[in-house]
């Protein structure tokens, strides 16, 4: 956990987490606040509100606005962790980090296997964050506007349903904060880590569909599709009814499992490049 320990305090020192955090944030309460001003101002022929401006109004009030967040993270706040991560495991080898570390007699398993872990304990900031700022602004606006704090009551469900949400919004974060290190280290370049796990972030899973409509083979592999099944868990988090209606329970729980498989491959192989490269200065 030392060195774990050490990526933590070069974390809390760097000026990207706070640049990131800060632009996420940003873009999250700008939707939040464009969307509950288009709700609130939007005509209304009726005399009642309809059903789709009172879903509006809850997801953009606490505590109903925490699972969008989550949401929000676990898709487009990846972009961001990998961003970090790539960084974090590219740096090393432009600085000689590495290779000092190595000269210490740190051993090369531990010291690869500590950047991974570290990139998935890290990515979690990407998670609390903006659910925190979230809440806070919704809070403030609905004190400014006068209306009430809570738009729906704190239930047992509902904690159940946000904890479930933030432990699949880490499993999208880590397993591309993860995949983004592994880059890293294979390419020694945080710059070009960061542009391959952007790509597979936004094309893969399109890539693999496109070809499976032409070819057999390759449809019989796209439910491994790392974007499909990080697609997947996260359209859990707000039970997207539409995308469950496609997939049986079945499919969800290979999802889970094909991640878990792809992470174990990125270690595996991370630590394995890293035991045999040359570690000079780039």
């Amino acid at each position: 956990m030392l060195g774990v320990s050490a990526e933590a305090i070069k974390t809390k020192q760097h000026r990207l987490l706070w640049v990131l955090l800060a632009i996420m944030v940003f873009v999250e309460i700008l939707m939040i606040g464009g969307m509950r001003y288009w709700a609130t101002h939007v005509p209304n022929s009726g005399a009642e509100p309809s059903d789709e401006l009172i879903k509006i109004r809850t997801s953009t009030s606490f505590p109903g606005v925490i699972l969008p967040t989550l949401t929000f993270s676990a898709t487009f706040g990846t972009i961001f962790a990998v961003i970090f991560a790539s960084r974090l495991g590219g740096e090393e080898y432009r600085f000689g980090t590495a290779k000092q570390m190595m000269s210490m007699g740190v051993s090369r398993s531990r010291y690869a296997f500590g950047k991974l872990l570290a990139s998935v304990l890290i990515s979690m900031i990407f998670i609390v964050v903006p659910v925190v700022a979230a809440s806070a602004f919704t809070i403030i606006v609905s004190v400014l506007s006068r209306e009430p704090l809570l738009v729906e009551p704190i239930t047992v469900s509902l904690v159940s349903q946000v904890a479930r949400g933030l432990g699949i919004a880490w499993v999208c974060l880590g397993f591309y904060s993860g995949l983004a290190v592994f880059l890293a280290i294979a390419t020694r370049q945080s710059q070009t880590a960061t542009t391959i796990a952007i790509l597979i972030i936004l094309l893969e899973g399109n890539i693999v569909n496109s070809f499976a409509e032409r070819f057999s083979f390759i449809r019989k592999i796209a439910p491994y599709s790392m974007g499909r099944c990080a697609n997947i868990a996260a359209s859990l988090i707000e039970k997207a009814q539409d995308v469950l209606d496609a997939v049986s329970t079945r499919d969800v729980t290979n999802a889970f499992i094909t991640l878990g498989v792809w992470f174990a491959l990125f270690t595996v192989c991370a630590v394995s490049i890293f035991k045999r490269q040359e570690l000079g200065a780039d």
